[in-house]
């Protein structure tokens, strides 16, 4: 491994914060936040998520304009960036699209961290595309990558002898309705 490459410049760094740990990417000078590379990684998953959807026209113009920044080239650019994950993934089927989904989602999310890092001030008009994008998939539509989950319902997390369960959510979580007495237990 060269001490150019992306691997050894990455390194993790765990900071203390408010009872549990907070891990943050750095990517050689800049400092990128977990919440900007989780932003960037739900936004790379959107991207190949509205890829074979009905929403996918709107998705492709909103994500070149944001990534093109005002440049006209660069946004064409983006645009036939944008055009070529489509056909990869509209040309997919089985265990081929599971990898190939997988592998544009992690390249749409390099590209997103690497904007937020240059501008971490366009963080809100990405989370706003991203819900605006995310509202308009069809009903059920979940993805991740990595180490992440998934769910259009319940996710349960457990652990069994010394282990120990982690979970953290990103989003908007809402418990069950409250429920009534349950029978007196003697």
């Amino acid at each position: 491994m060269s001490p150019s490459s992306p691997a050894s410049l990455m390194t993790r760094l765990a900071v203390p914060c408010d009872g549990y740990v907070t891990v943050r990417e750095r990517w050689g000078q800049g400092m990128l936040a977990e919440a900007l590379t989780a932003l960037a990684s739900l936004a790379g998953n959107t991207v190949v998520a509205a890829a074979t959807t009905d929403a996918w026209e709107a998705a492709r113009r909103r994500f070149a304009e944001l990534l093109g920044r005002g440049d006209p080239k660069q946004e064409q650019l983006v645009t036939g960036r944008l055009e070529e994950t489509h056909k990869q993934l509209t040309g997919a089927a089985g265990a081929d699209l599971e990898q190939t989904s997988a592998a544009q989602a992690q390249r749409w999310a390099g590209r997103l961290a690497d904007l937020l890092e240059d501008d971490p001030g366009i963080e809100a008009e990405l989370r706003a595309l991203v819900e605006e994008i995310g509202a308009a998939l069809p009903a059920g539509t979940v993805s991740a990558t990595g180490h992440a989950v998934a769910a259009g319902r319940d996710v349960n997390i457990t652990a069994s002898g010394a282990g120990t369960a982690i979970g953290v959510v990103h989003g908007n979580v809402a418990p069950p309705g409250p429920r009534g007495p349950g029978p007196v237990q003697g």
